[in-house]
């Protein structure tokens, strides 16, 4: 636990599979249990008049719970360059583990759904699901996001950039 207070603290920002948040708070309180607990509380980074939500995960269970640290500069060059690879052509998507993978929140991984989706998507428009279209967004989105919060870019541009090497690389 120790280890975990060190390498996150008060105002870094986290991310799960859906949103930044930033760490407001750090607590000790009792769990349902009567322990005694240290914890995280964390907002969303963009609050909305409608949801002003303060999340808390215990220290211990952060990387368990799906949080992570925001991706660096390194791993933003190594995510570009895999979107650059080409993909088999014969690749198979595996439906069944696409929400498990995302709930990961690899970005690494995502990145790998992402171009199966695009290449499916080039394979047969016309049958390219509604639900794939929302994943597809989906994933490209959170991406996209956090590419551009951490790089300080605007989202459209590393949007286009992650569409354009992808396109590419299935072709």
């Amino acid at each position: 636990m120790t280890e975990l207070k060190n390498f996150f603290s008060v105002g870094d920002y986290i991310i799960d599979f859906e949103k930044i948040y930033q760490i407001s708070s750090q607590k000790d309180q009792k769990d349902l249990s009567g322990k005694n607990l240290s914890y995280f509380f964390y907002k969303p980074i963009e609050i909305t008049s409608q949801n002003e939500t303060t999340y808390s995960t215990p220290i211990d269970n952060i990387f368990k719970s799906g949080l992570r640290p925001l991706i660096n500069s390194d791993v933003i060059k190594k995510l570009y360059k895999e979107a650059a690879e080409k993909i088999d052509p014969e690749t198979i998507l595996d439906y069944k583990s696409i929400k498990e993978t995302l709930y990961q929140n690899d970005p690494g991984k995502s990145l790998t759904i992402l171009k199966q989706l695009f290449l499916e998507k080039e394979k047969a428009p016309d049958a390219f699901s509604r639900t794939n279209k929302e994943i597809l967004e989906e994933i490209l989105s959170h991406i996209s996001n956090e590419i551009a919060f951490v790089t300080k870019k605007p989202i459209e541009k590393i949007r286009e950039k992650l569409t354009s090497l992808i396109q590419k690389a299935i072709k």
